[in-house]
């Protein structure tokens, strides 16, 4: 059995108190134990070491939805107004196309950034035939992919070629309400509740979104259906975009990770909350995209609740780091109770549940998988969770996936 004892000056395990002068057992990938560096040292003498000394070993950084995959379209965006001018421009330069290199090229690239910036766990949304799974396979990352589907692609469905691994696993996307049928969307639900496979969907990212359901004038009838020719197709009416998914029945005996959810009114918070659904908001994306900003007060209340960058498309970086301090900033302006706290959750615990793997990671406790970094921040608080905020990725020092290195600032480190 392969052990090693980490120590560290703060250990952030997030579902419990911070741990000062803590340390944490690794055995083959797996945390075996959690406590004061002086009672772990004394129980364990002979066990190889690994002293981090001062900073913060926290749950790696879980970055829930971006598109890898489309870190080229970025040139091709230009000046846009709100969501609908912006998804013109993404659908005509995929219909100009461009090379599986080029493609490739966005996804290494991105890889390589969310490493650097103590990611170990992302959703990545794939769009083009799966030309990323090999590469985020060989990538170190824990990975879950989300196979983008539409009506189109009801034979994937029956076919359940929805690979799961220890590392990597498939799940499926339908795009959006507005982009898939009623009758698609009930027989994936169907689909979900025969295989117990998670999915994902994007959920209330627009005002036109929650015109196009409530059956009003929309910018997706009036100008994105005819540029993609699509013929228009019949619905039953809702007041939000999550009250038409409840209708058909998306959420009965299911697991669905909604990204985005900004057109959601406070009073279904405790219907989404009940429903155990999973939500991962996407800050610097909404605001790139002038859709509003989600009611992120009572989504405080919530336990799966996650944060991703989304893609390049959407978003100036995959910093995640700038995503965490942009998400502070908005969490205590409008005075989250323990905005520090809650911040560095939602990209930890938070974000894990969110995609339904909390049982694996998110947290530093025993029998988790050791998905870990360690943070030893140029600027430090009294706080450590605003510690963790302040951070850069000049600060991160180590990252760990299952107890393997993935990316490390010092040599040593590398031998394990």
């Amino acid at each position: 059995m392969s052990r090693i004892l980490v120590t560290a000056n703060t250990i952030l395990p997030i579902s419990s108190p911070p741990i000062k002068e803590g340390a944490l057992l690794i055995a083959d990938g797996k945390i075996k134990e959690i406590g004061p560096r002086t009672n772990l040292t004394k129980r364990f003498p002979l066990i190889a070491k690994i002293e981090l000394g001062s900073g913060i070993l926290l749950p790696g950084f879980v970055n829930a939805h971006t598109h890898l995959e489309l870190g080229w379209i970025k040139r091709k965006i230009g000046h846009f107004n709100g969501f609908i001018g912006w998804l013109e421009q993404i659908i005509r330069a995929k219909k100009i196309g461009t090379t599986s290199e080029e493609i490739e090229k966005s996804i290494r690239n991105g890889i390589k950034s969310l490493i650097i910036n103590g990611v170990t766990t992302v959703g990545e949304v794939s769009s083009f035939g799966g030309i990323d799974k090999p590469i985020l396979k060989k990538s170190g990352l824990r990975t879950v992919l989300f196979v983008e589907l539409f009506d189109r692609d009801e034979d994937f469905l029956k076919s359940q070629r929805f690979e799961q691994g220890e590392l990597f696993e498939e799940r499926p996307f339908p795009h959006a309400p507005y982009s898939c049928s009623p009758n698609f969307l009930r027989k994936l639900a169907r689909f979900q509740s025969k295989t117990e496979i998670p999915s994902g969907i994007h959920l209330s990212e627009s005002p036109d979104e929650v015109k196009f359901l409530r059956g009003h004038k929309n910018g997706f009838e009036q100008k994105i259906f005819p540029l993609i020719e699509k013929d228009n197709f019949t619905r039953i009416r809702a007041k939000s975009p999550f009250q038409y998914l409840k209708k058909l029945k998306s959420f009965y005996k299911t697991k669905v990770t909604t990204v985005h959810m900004v057109q959601v009114h406070p009073s279904e918070i405790e219907e989404i909350k009940k429903s155990e659904i999973g939500v991962v908001l996407c800050p610097r994306s909404n605001y790139f995209l002038k859709v509003g900003v989600p009611p992120i007060k009572h989504y405080s209340e919530l336990d799966r609740i996650g944060i991703g960058t989304d893609g390049l498309s959407s978003n100036f970086n995959l910093d995640f780091f700038e995503e965490l301090r942009f998400f502070y900033l908005i969490v205590n302006n409008i005075a989250v109770r323990d905005a520090p706290f809650f911040t560095v959750y939602a990209a930890t615990l938070g974000g894990a549940k969110s995609i339904f793997l909390e049982n694996k990671i998110g947290s530093l406790e025993k029998g988790k998988d050791a998905d870990l970094i360690f943070l030893d921040p140029a600027y430090s608080y009294t706080d450590p969770y605003l510690s963790v905020i302040s951070s850069t990725s000049n600060d991160l020092k180590l990252s760990m996936v299952r107890g393997k290195v993935i990316y490390s600032k010092k040599k040593v480190w590398n031998t394990l």
